[in-house]
């Protein structure tokens, strides 16, 4: 069905519709990601936010879970946001998201002279202070990848899955990386929906900084034909 950087999507031909995902390499840094995926994945299907598990082999190379359907996309900002909010909502856990830790290691992975531009891009905008502020708000159990390949439907309702990035972190970052594939108004309406009245200028420019920055250096890494130049990026970080 599928083949992404790190998985494989397949139907299995059954009754009930089930996919299984077969993993091939984890393009997360610790040994324990898969677990902690498992385990946030878990909290969401019971509480009707993911497809239900049904298998997972004991080497945690594949797991089979039941068919959610495509939804259409992009997803509006209404429905994304209610999706979010929810998200938000579940129990914490013990894992943190590790932005810096994950932005240094792209950074590793790159060529020495891209790696030099992305940091001289970083230095100019000011990613440091970006991610101080990220850092310090008070953080929720996050998605941290609701993009619109990681949407299905169940019903009316939006289901996600992929919670391999799943944390604790700011839910600024979060709504920033699943807006970016929003129109201006669908991505309001998300944002109102999450935050309401409550919303933090600041902490939202914050996040959408910091979210195509890791965008643009996880494409860097695994999907190099639609990776961001730098220059690019500190152009549309800086304009008004």
């Amino acid at each position: 069905m599928a083949q992404g950087s790190g998985h494989s999507v397949y139907e299995i031909l059954s009754t009930p519709r089930l996919i299984g995902r077969l993993r091939h390499q984890s393009t997360r840094l610790t040994s324990q990601a898969f677990s902690q995926e498992l385990m946030v994945w878990s909290l969401a299907a019971q509480a009707g936010l993911a497809p239900d598990i049904v298998f997972v082999d004991e080497n945690e190379q594949v797991v089979i879970c039941e068919r959610a359907h495509t939804g259409v996309q992009p997803a509006s900002g209404e429905a994304l946001g209610t999706l979010c909010r929810q998200i938000h909502a579940l129990p914490g856990v013990n894992h943190q998201l590790t932005l810096a830790t994950d932005i240094e290691h792209y950074l590793k992975q790159l060529p020495a002279h891209l790696s030099d531009r992305w940091r001289a891009a970083m230095q100019r905008c000011n990613s440091e202070k970006a991610l101080a502020k990220l850092e310090g708000d008070i953080h929720y159990l996050c998605h941290n990848d609701l993009t619109p390949d990681n949407l299905m439907t169940r019903g009316d309702n939006l289901v996600a899955i992929d919670w391999e990035y799943a944390a604790m972190g700011s839910r600024y970052f979060d709504v920033a990386i699943a807006g970016e594939a929003l129109p201006d108004g669908e991505r309001d309406s998300m944002m109102k929906q999450v935050f309401g009245d409550t919303l933090d200028t600041d902490l939202m420019a914050a996040g959408n900084q910091i979210a195509t920055l890791v965008t643009a250096l996880w494409q860097s890494c695994f999907a190099i034909t639609a990776a961001q130049r730098p220059a690019d990026w500190v152009e549309q970080t800086l304009s008004p």
